[in-house]
């Protein structure tokens, strides 16, 4: 015969199990490497100093010319593309490159805020999450929890599935805002 006593037991007894499936999902995040090995002393050069660190070997010549003929970099992307993820799962965003990246939760896939790269990837038109027009300038969006700006060789903590910027049953697409062709959607359950 199950009992009150009982059944409050069985429950109690759950919640040891219960908290470590939550641990699961936060301790066991989905990493999102952002690739980009630009060369600093032709990317400097070209762009501005800062703009490359570290000891990527693309040069800012191979840059434009691939961007030019392939509408995208092959070198500069998100690694996975796609990710399939449960709620409470974070996404750790591990930019492993010389620049600065962007994480960026679109509506549709579009062109960031550098006008050029725009031109060059085939996306002239700026995805709205990404930049606003302003007296025929393209005005960065500021920064915000679906707008992360991800420094060079460092690591971010991302949205989480299952909130606000990762709903539940939904795919949500990102993008970087500098390098519009690095995108990837994500599918949480």
């Amino acid at each position: 015969m199950i009992t009150w006593k009982l059944t409050g037991r069985v429950a109690i007894s759950m919640i040891p199990i219960a908290a470590a499936l939550i641990m699961t999902g936060t301790s066991n995040p989905l990493v999102i490497r952002m690739q980009g090995p630009c060369e600093p002393t032709s990317f400097n050069a070209a762009v501005g100093a800062g703009t490359c660190i570290g000891n990527g070997e693309i040069t800012f010549s191979h840059f434009i010319a691939e961007l030019t003929s392939a509408k995208k970099v092959g070198a500069w992307l998100f690694d996975p593309t796609v990710g399939n993820v449960a709620p409470g799962t974070v996404l750790s965003l591990e930019n492993r490159a010389g620049e600065v990246h962007t994480f960026t939760k679109v509506k549709q896939f579009g062109g960031g805020f550098i006008a050029p790269l725009n031109a060059l990837s085939g996306n002239p038109v700026p995805a709205p999450e990404c930049a606003t027009l302003a007296m025929g300038n393209l005005i960065p969006k500021p920064e915000s929890p679906s707008n992360i700006f991800v420094e060079p060789e460092s690591t971010e903590v991302g949205p989480t599935a299952g909130s606000a910027i990762l709903p539940s049953g939904t795919t949500t697409k990102f993008q970087c805002c500098i390098h519009p062709w690095m995108r990837m959607e994500v599918t949480t359950k």
